[in-house]
């Protein structure tokens, strides 16, 4: 893919991001009673995150469950609106937009959607369902001729304008959904766990799919997903998100050949070598995510953080830094952003894996177990 930085201008495009998150705060109210409502908690989905994609990058978004990821999404997208912070959107913010000011903003952004299935209306044919932007949005032509060609470019048969969802599988049914959001010709589509509903073949065409629309159309994608190796293929930049906030952005090569965070190198360690014989270093992480509705104190991290335990030199304490302030996301001495006060560095990998809670599946130079090569790992033409 397009390996455009976010200070790039390509084609002689203003400089800047294209989308750029500054501060980024959203919560979730937790309310009880019935007819006298109050608020008694809040659940923390975003706390501070900074995020710029440039023009014609794919930025990668990972993490755990509940860490955020979807959330960004679509508040960058203007979904949901921001408790605090800022939203701009090729060099205006766009934060406090309501109403018909949105409108345009709209055409400018679209989303692909996790399910296959869910995402698409099973009493519209296949032609309403793409045309449904072009309908909405009045655009004018022939709106049967555009959407012919959308299928077209798709890898779907025209003629089957007139199908229902039903009548396609499933990697079909995806490809439909990239034509809907490709109706308005978007500058930003969010792929939100795209591939993550289909089979490992399928997987493959639709990643392939995405690579060439984007050398097509210049599109800009920010790349949601829990498969590691899916956004190794595909991502430009990578930002590893843990319990809402920014932990670590690099470049793909510099997060998995060198990770400076403890959460992303636990990530990265988890990834699956796909062949038989392969050693690897496996870094185990001690109890559960807390509660976004309940975060910890300091670092989010801390309280199941490896590196903090060899800083303090006891397996039972993490340094008091780490306890009781969050560090910053900085930039190191290579360019990349680091969410840490102890970024790694050296062994630091070896010596967490040791002090892992179970040594004996971290012990360096264990075999893995024997994986089929998936999607991760090839994605063949």
């Amino acid at each position: 893919m397009s390996t455009a930085s976010p200070e790039a201008a390509p084609g002689g495009a203003p400089a800047g991001p294209l989308v750029e998150a500054v501060g980024l705060v959203k919560r979730f109210p937790i309310t009880r009673g019935i007819l006298f409502r109050r608020t008694v908690a809040q659940v923390h989905a975003l706390e501070g995150v900074d995020l710029a994609i440039g023009r014609g990058e794919t930025l990668g978004l990972v993490g755990e469950s509940g860490c955020g990821k979807s959330t960004t999404a679509r508040v960058l997208t203007r979904l949901l609106e921001p408790t605090a912070g800022t939203v701009r959107f090729d060099g205006e913010d766009i934060t406090r937009l309501q109403g018909r000011r949105l409108n345009p903003l709209r055409r400018q952004m679209q989303i692909v959607f996790q399910d296959p299935y869910a995402s698409l209306n099973p009493r519209q044919s296949v032609g309403q369902i793409i045309a449904a932007p072009l309908r909405v949005h009045a655009v004018p032509g022939d709106r049967r001729a555009r959407v012919q060609e959308l299928m077209e470019q798709v890898g779907l048969n025209p003629e089957h304008y007139n199908r229902y969802p039903h009548e396609f599988s499933g990697g079909q049914r995806q490809r439909i959904g990239i034509a809907r959001a490709l109706a308005l010709r978007p500058r930003l589509i969010v792929c939100d766990e795209p591939v993550s509903a289909l089979d490992v073949s399928i997987q493959a065409q639709i990643l392939n799919l995405l690579t060439d629309l984007q050398r097509d159309l210049g599109l800009t994608y920010l790349f949601i997903s829990h498969d590691l190796g899916v956004v190794r293929h595909v991502a430009d930049r990578i930002a590893v998100m843990y319990l809402g906030h920014v932990v670590e952005t690099a470049t793909r090569d510099e997060l998995y050949d060198d990770p400076r965070h403890p959460y992303t190198a636990a990530l990265i360690s988890a990834v699956p070598t796909g062949s038989e014989g392969t050693r690897r270093t496996r870094i185990v992480l001690a109890g559960d995510v807390p509660s976004p509705a309940d975060p910890p104190t300091g670092c989010p991290f801390h309280p199941r953080c490896p590196k903090a335990r060899i800083v303090s030199g006891s397996p039972e304490r993490v340094p008091d830094d780490c306890r009781g302030e969050l560090p910053p996301l900085a930039p190191t001495a290579d360019g990349r952003l680091v969410r840490c006060w102890y970024p790694l560095a050296g062994d630091d990998r070896r010596r967490m894996a040791e002090a892992s809670v179970d040594p004996a599946a971290a012990a360096e130079g264990a075999p893995a177990e024997p994986l089929p090569t998936t999607a991760s790992e090839s994605f063949p033409r």
